[in-house]
């Protein structure tokens, strides 16, 4: 009896863990994660990276300021070695 009886409370919080819903992926209608793959330096095998769609809004614009800000130095040094 006492062996059915410990056994019933060591599996209570496995079953419990197993009906809760994994809401990981999908938390809410507009955070859902998007998954690409990205080029590693140094690995022949991509990356799969997750995020939601506000934050690849938000990498997607650093690297458009990035871009504009390099692009913008080279045209200015560009203008000085032609003087």
């Amino acid at each position: 009896m006492k062996t059915l009886l410990a056994t019933l409370l060591l599996c209570a919080p496995i079953t419990a863990q197993a009906t809760e819903p994994q809401s990981s992926d999908k938390t809410a209608e507009g955070d859902k994660k998007i998954c690409r793959s990205e080029e590693v330096t140094g690995s022949l095998f991509p990356k799969r990276v997750c995020r939601s769609k506000a934050e690849w809004a938000t990498i997607s614009a650093q690297r458009q300021v990035l871009t504009d800000r390099l692009r913008d130095q080279k045209y200015v040094g560009a203008a000085d070695v032609a003087r």
